[in-house]
């Protein structure tokens, strides 16, 4: 069976420290479920930082077009993680959010994936231009700094 395959990066314009949630089942490690739902959560997370709500991202709906995810290791209940994000593939009507997962306290990779984000105009529900104010925002992103 051939895998999804994802390159890691070092260049994240976000990250977040989010918390592994209860087990779905016994004594099981985190679900994929569960690790989609923290990268949801971290992309609510990345528009909140300019007080936008996926709802309305400078005037558009953005909603997820496609996503896959690559798993690397293990995440548990109740593990802090950090998910980082960078920004690629900006174009008309969207980009794309790369997204790793690692544990907070060690840095081990445990999980990398993307998010297709695709604008939507809000009154006729289609795809619609990203919008300018949304461009230049991710345009103007910097990579966060490597901890020393």
């Amino acid at each position: 069976m051939a895998r999804i395959q994802f390159a890691d990066f070092d260049d994240a314009v976000f990250a977040t420290r989010l918390v592994c949630p209860a087990p779905l089942h016994p004594g099981a490690h985190t679900d994929n479920v569960q690790l989609l739902q923290l990268a949801s959560q971290a992309r609510m997370q990345f528009f909140a930082q300019w007080r936008w709500r996926e709802s309305d991202v400078a005037g558009v709906r953005v909603f997820v077009g496609d996503q896959a995810v690559q798993y690397r290791a293990e995440a548990f209940p109740h593990q802090a993680v950090e998910v980082q994000m960078a920004v690629r593939d900006i174009a008309a009507k969207g980009f794309d959010l790369v997204w790793r997962l690692v544990d907070a306290d060690s840095g081990t990779l445990l999980t990398l994936g993307k998010i297709g984000v695709v604008c939507v105009d809000p009154h006729s529900k289609r795809p619609c231009a990203l919008p300018e104010a949304l461009r230049q925002r991710l345009q103007q992103l910097q990579p966060l700094l490597a901890e020393a």
